[in-house]
């Protein structure tokens, strides 16, 4: 089965985690998930410019990815996108994080089927001294979203950069995992239906 057509499970509500490395080709998810629903309804939250490789990845390897895609600017210099939010990861935890929540919580329910594509939220460790509180808050933001029926969510995260107490949280607590690999292989590594250890095509 090809990643695309696994999207038609995934019902809103649901949060994903897709696992990848620095070297895999992620970016192909990304772009199924765009194509798949619609670029007009994705709202992609962008931590530190993480987006920008991703694009410059698909645009070289000839897939098209419109200009206008909603975002959330969290630190970084880019300014690409239809940006709609912005927020400085670099001040207070706690004022960022609510900031994000609340801004976010009016963003679902105005625009109901929203798909949310969250890119690398890891990164944002580092910058608060990897605290272990940060690290359940943080974790603890994206859960707090699950059942909500106004939008589904993929989180991608690289599991070479990121700690590894934030990568159990997020599996633990997620409906799905989907993990990624240098070579490509991509694997259901955790489900609500029967298909846990199958792979699926990237697009």
């Amino acid at each position: 089965m090809r990643f695309s057509e696994y999207l038609s499970r995934i019902v809103q509500g649901e949060n994903v985690l897709i696992e990848h490395t620095s070297l895999s080709p992620y970016p192909r998810l990304f772009y199924a998930i765009g194509n798949s629903y619609g670029w007009e309804r994705v709202l992609l939250i962008d931590i530190l410019d993480s987006s920008m490789p991703v694009i410059r990845w698909l645009r070289l390897a000839g897939f098209t990815v419109p200009q206008h895609i909603k975002r959330i600017k969290a630190g970084g210099i880019s300014e690409w996108g239809e940006m709609l939010f912005e927020v400085d990861p670099h001040k207070d935890p706690g004022i960022f994080l609510s900031r994000f929540s609340n801004w976010t919580n009016g963003y679902y329910s105005k625009n109901s089927g929203t798909v949310s594509v969250v890119m690398n939220p890891e990164k944002l460790i580092p910058l608060q001294n990897n605290n272990p509180r940060f690290i359940i808050s943080l974790a603890n933001l994206g859960v707090a979203f699950i059942g909500n029926p106004t939008r589904k969510t993929f989180y991608f995260v690289n599991t070479d950069l990121a700690d590894r107490r934030y990568v159990a949280l997020l599996e633990e607590a997620f409906i799905r995992v989907i993990r990624i690999g240098d070579d490509g292989k991509t694997v259901i590594v955790k489900s609500p239906e029967e298909d846990e250890g199958a792979s699926l095509e990237p697009v």
